[in-house]
């Protein structure tokens, strides 16, 4: 069955928002949520196939149409271009703007939409068809879109490398004499066994690098600066995102309370500590508005 172009722009807007990180993102034109064309867990989107220019009243029924409560990031595409009043009600807002082309390209129209197209390197999906790159540098698919055994194969095999040794015992094809014999042989298949399975459960959860001649395989540790290891000081904590103190502060300032920041804060991929000081940031923010 052909498609139309309208549904290869709402599929290609959906493979774009799980390439941004809303994996569960599924394109439901025509559903229960008039102007709401994708759903995911932590984003919606809407996508515009139409020459003129998507105005303000467009984001006003997309933002309408958002369920009561709902801290979802608001995604909207359109293969045409915006208004001036729409970018300005998408700042306000933080709405992400995009155009689109039917051939995959994505482009950003405003500074929501850079930060969260920021979050994936990739410019370009390959045709209309094709999901957006989501492979590293190495060619391998991200650890969510790998089979169970892709993934966890390591940590079976390491397992049975581990137990292997003891199956051996009392093999009388294996162990033929003398004793001393035996044991030497017991112990040469334990080292090896057990060497290799402590290799393969350590590495289990790391990524390939480069490290002199060849790739190997290392966990990821902790960022350990010059003046951390030698105890001099450290550089001081980066600010904020003004975008997020700015939503957070709004969600307070409409007595939306400070579980609704903090759900909007985790939705967005904020962390623990993060979140605290960003939510500090709000109130001093929405404190310092009533004084003035």
């Amino acid at each position: 069955m052909r498609i139309s172009s309208w549904q290869q722009a709402e599929h290609n807007a959906a493979r774009w928002m799980r390439h941004w990180g809303y994996a569960d993102a599924v394109a439901r034109p025509g559903g229960p949520d008039a102007g709401i064309d994708i759903r995911a867990r932590g984003a919606l989107g809407q996508v515009k196939y139409q020459a003129a220019q998507a105005g303000r009243p467009e984001l006003q029924r997309f933002v309408g149409a958002r369920p009561k409560g709902s801290t979802a990031q608001l995604i909207f595409f359109t293969g045409s271009d915006y208004t001036t009043t729409a970018l300005a009600y998408a700042q306000e807002w933080d709405i992400a703007l995009f155009r689109y082309r039917l051939d995959g390209t994505m482009t950003p129209a405003n500074d929501t939409a850079r930060r969260v197209h920021r979050r994936t390197a990739a410019a370009r999906v390959p045709g209309p068809a094709a999901a957006p790159p989501a492979a590293g540098r190495s060619g391998r698919a991200p650890a969510a879109d790998r089979g169970f055994w892709r993934r966890n194969w390591r940590v079976v095999a390491g397992v049975l490398l581990l137990m292997a040794p003891l199956g051996s015992i009392g093999d009388e094809e294996t162990y033929t004499g003398p004793p001393a014999l035996d044991v030497l042989k017991f112990v040469g298949i334990l080292a090896a066994c057990w060497l290799v399975g402590a290799y393969l459960l350590a590495t289990r959860g790391g990524r390939r690098v480069r490290a002199g001649t060849g790739p190997v395989r290392v966990r990821l540790a902790r960022d350990r600066t010059p003046s951390n290891r030698t105890g001099g000081p450290s550089a001081p904590p980066a600010p904020p995102p003004e975008e997020l103190v700015a939503e957070a502060a709004r969600l307070l300032a409409a007595g939306r309370g400070q579980g609704a920041a903090d759900r909007m804060l985790r939705e967005r991929g904020t962390g623990f500590l993060e979140r605290g000081r960003i939510l500090g940031e709000a109130r001093k923010r929405n404190e310092a508005s009533g004084r003035r």
